[in-house]
């Protein structure tokens, strides 16, 4: 029986075809999330980056249905209930939303009219997928609203636990016939855009669903202050369950001087903690375009500290962090919403291609543009002398496995030219609270950095270089960070290059220069208690290099040198150099102590036979003898000084020592004892010490200064002469005339100043005595033109004799000067010009040497 015409109509090709491509299409879907949740699988326990994705695809999601330029977040989680909740304010879901969100279709649009157009980040793709390694079943609550219809409130589960396409597909059918009946539902009349109205909630079923929230949430706390920076429709994110925070600042635009093609701007996120007082982050931004690079900072209004950037902050962000850039090299992160990412957000394509691929390009053109301002930023931070800036070095070779990233490429345009940069600005803060360069501009090293494996050595380096060039060392703060960050062309303080560094010095003598706040014996002490620590180079270098000081204070190599017994007379020692064989130059420096080192020691014994072999050997021929006469001459002073030891130590050259003289020597020598025999007969005495007891006595009773004096001013108040008739007198004594130069005469002026002298002298010891307590002055008077009566001393009268003494010698020669003097109450007072001194005899006799005179 034929079908009705109107049921034919129904079950047509157009029908047929359009059940056919909705099953086709429902199979798609089905195929494309088994395949991605098959991935995520493999990858929860894993993949170090995909548990930490799913709460920035979330917060991502929630930035692109902001509400006129803000949304806010709120995080829930309750591990005791074993649930997550993930909340915003954004706008209502449209019906495109819903069904892309239960198909699993990305809005995203990535074509850009140019590179400053931001492009849309993209929500509900395969991307939000990886939320599902949170729970394969969610729970989405949220608000419908169309235009001209009403808000409807709706509920439905998205389930891709399906172990087959058929059990997928069947659970999208079932979260879309959950929304079918949005038209039959109650208006939700108390919609309130200011409420949290979209709700994802996630079952933690297991200790993996546990383990990936922990992920995520840690992530969250890491990167949400640069978030929040860099996205300012993100205006703050709670979580509920730490009692946590984090709210972003104003953004201010930074003062000074304006930067070529970019801007600096300073940033601030806020960390409330219920319990604890707030926490503020700030970081400088520096963008050109919608690239930008941001660094973590300290700020105040009066100094600005830059930061280093944590090693769990990936470096590439696309607005959000694009986990598993943390190893990318760079030392600040790096934004660009129009970056192309790898397909799990862990990178950016920046492989080496022979052919053109326009996101590689796109990604390389950033990176580019971020090197640029990083290199800005370079010198800002050197000009305005911000601390910190040593971070800005934190830059390495690509070592990780980065499949995304093309080393040679990255070697090239990104750390080459930064390196290049930074090594010739003033970044390195030095030993000596400076800043320095790492190289100065002739490419030779301004900062020698301390490298060694082991931490203790490379600090036991600097202590020891710290003495010496503490302004070409960096801080010891620093000292991990430049072993890390340095490179080949840094100058490297190494063990050996250190030793090159002492051997340079040549002697102790040069490296006392080196160390002129240190004691240079004892900093060679632990100069080589540090090489010695070195294993795997020390025996190479002290081997290889003169670094061992020898008795002379110069610089050996160690098998030169041995051990001192202690018992050598220094005189022998002397004696062994003057004989062209100096010991000294083969025994280490008394000061020094390496036993482990030096196993041979020398002793007296063996200099005494070193010195018996070559005294014998010259002296037998008087030609060559002659070379050696100092050698000789000392060696028999020291026979003469130690008979007994000479006689036992040296017997064979002690028994021929008549040979050790000279024969022009021995001549002089007994015409000097004829003339001896001589002298002491005619001065009648008959030993060489009754000579000179009388030499002495004659010399003391003689004018110790019978040098010609000068005639000055100051000689003539000296002698207290203060008139040409005085002066005249004085000349027809012989004695007295024979003091002064024959060719020196005293002029008119010459008179008047002494006279000057004496009167201001005679002047300052009167105040003097005045002011002495036992002195009474009442009555002084002046009874010759340097002599003072009248003054009382303890109750007893006494005479004064005041004389000027700037000259520093005094002459007594008026005879009433010397008879005041000659009697016990009398005193002699010199005015010096600084003070005014007594003269006693005491004094006198110090100054004279005088030893002997006759009573």
């Amino acid at each position: 029986m034929n079908e009705p015409a109107s049921q034919s109509a129904q079950n047509g090709y157009r029908d047929r075809l359009r059940a056919s491509q909705e099953a086709a299409h429902l199979q798609n879907i089905a195929t494309k999330i088994d395949r991605n949740m098959q991935e995520l699988r493999s990858q929860v326990e894993s993949s170090p980056t995909a548990r930490r994705r799913w709460v920035w695809e979330l917060i991502q999601n929630a930035k692109d249905v902001h509400r006129d330029g803000k949304v806010q977040i709120q995080i829930e989680t309750d591990f005791t209930e074993k649930t997550l909740v993930f909340r915003h304010t954004g706008r209502p879901f449209t019906a495109n939303n819903i069904r892309f969100l239960i198909e699993q279709i990305s809005t995203k649009d990535r074509s850009k009219t140019d590179a400053n157009t931001r492009s849309t980040t993209g929500k509900f793709g395969t991307g939000f997928l990886a939320t599902h390694l949170l729970s394969e079943v969610v729970s989405v609550h949220g608000v419908a609203k169309e235009e001209g219809l009403e808000f409807k409130k709706f509920q439905f589960q998205l389930d891709r636990s399906g172990a087959d396409l058929e059990e997928i597909a069947e659970a999208v059918e079932r979260a879309k016939q959950s929304v079918a009946n949005l038209d039959e539902l109650p208006s939700y009349a108390d919609y309130d855009a200011a409420n949290f109205n979209t709700a994802f909630t996630y079952s933690l079923s297991d200790e993996v669903s546990n383990d990936v929230a922990k992920a995520g949430v840690e992530d969250l706390k890491n990167c949400l202050p640069f978030v929040l920076g860099l996205v300012p429709e993100i205006q703050r994110v709670k979580l509920t369950f730490q009692d946590l925070e984090f709210a972003r600042g104003e953004d201010r635009p930074w003062k000074g001087p304006p930067l070529r093609n970019c801007s600096l701007r300073l940033s601030a996120t806020t960390v409330n903690e219920t319990f604890f007082q707030d926490q503020i982050f700030n970081f400088v931004t520096l963008e050109s375009g919608l690239t930008s690079i941001s660094i973590p900072v300290e700020h105040s209004s009066s100094e600005t500290k830059i930061l280093p950037l944590d090693n769990a902050i990936p470096r590439l962000f696309c607005d959000f962090p694009l986990v598993g850039t943390e190893n990318f090299p760079f030392p600040a992160v790096i934004n660009n919403p129009n970056f192309d990412p790898t397909d799990p957000r862990d990178g950016v394509f920046l492989t080496g291609t022979r052919r053109i691929c326009p996101r590689t390009e796109n990604n390389r053109k950033i990176i580019s543009e971020a090197v640029s301002l990083l290199l800005q930023f370079v010198d800002l931070a050197v000009e305005r002398v911000w601390k910190g800036v040593h971070n800005l070095a934190a830059i390495y070779q690509l070592i990780h496995d980065l499949n995304w990233v093309d080393s040679d490429w990255h070697q090239e345009n990104v750390l080459d030219p930064i390196r290049q940069k930074l090594i010739k600005a003033r970044i390195v803060q030095t030993a000596d609270g400076k800043l320095a360069p790492m190289q100065n501009l002739d490419g030779s090293a301004a900062v020698w950095f301390p490298n060694a494996s082991k931490k203790k050595l490379r600090e036991d380096i600097w202590q020891l270089a710290k003495s010496w060039f503490p302004y070409a060392l960096p801080t010891l703060e620093h000292l991990d960070f430049w072993h890390r960050m340095t490179w080949k062309e840094c100058g490297q303080l190494t063990t050996k290059q250190f030793t090159q560094f002492v051997a340079q010095c040549g002697s102790l003598e040069g490296l006392k220069k080196k160390l002129p706040d240190s004691d240079s014996i004892v900093w060679l002490q632990d100069f080589y208690a540090m090489l010695e620590t070195d294993e795997a180079a020390f025996d190479t270098i002290i081997n290889n290099h003169s670094i061992f000081p020898n008795q002379n204070g110069e610089f050996c190599g160690i098998s030169k040198l041995s051990n001192d017994a202690g018992d050598i007379d220094a005189a022998l020692k002397d004696i062994s150099a003057l004989l062209e064989n100096d010991i000294r130059e083969n025994l280490l420096h008394n000061g020094l102590e390496l036993p482990e080192l030096i196993d041979r020691t020398i002793d007296q014994n063996f200099v005494v036979r070193q010195i018996s072999s070559i005294v014998l050997e010259k002296a037998n021929n008087r030609e060559e003898a002659k070379n050696y006469r100092a050698a000789f001459d000392a060696l028999l002073v020291w026979f003469r000084d130690n008979a007994p030891l000479a006689q036992v130590l040296f017997p064979a050259v002690y028994e021929c020592r008549h040979l050790l003289y000279d024969d022009d020597a021995i001549m002089e020598n007994l015409d000097k004892a004829d003339q001896l025999d001589q002298l002491l007969s005619v001065s009648g005495v008959s030993s060489v010490d009754e000579l000179k007891e009388l030499l002495s006595t004659t010399r003391q009773g003689s004018d110790a200064g019978s040098e010609s004096l000068p005639i000055t001013q100051e000689i003539l108040a000296s002698l207290g002469i203060s008139s040409e008739e005085d002066w005249e007198a004085a000349l027809r004594d012989q004695d007295f005339a024979a003091m002064f130069a024959h060719d020196s005469v005293p002029t008119s002026a010459m008179f008047d100043l002494a006279q000057e002298f004496i009167q201001t002298a005679k002047e300052r010891v009167i105040s003097h005595l005045r002011a002495l307590p036992n002195y009474d002055m009442s009555n002084v008077e002046e009874i010759a033109p340097t002599v003072l009566g009248g003054i009382m001393k303890d109750d007893r009268e006494i005479q004064v004799v005041a004389r000027p003494g700037k000259s520093g010698v005094v002459i007594i020669y008026y005879s009433a000067e010397r008879d005041t003097l000659d009697f016990a109450d009398s005193e002699l007072w010199v005015d010096m010009g600084v003070e005014v001194r007594k003269v006693t005899l005491g004094h006198i006799l110090k100054k004279t040497g005088i030893k002997k005179f006759p009573i």
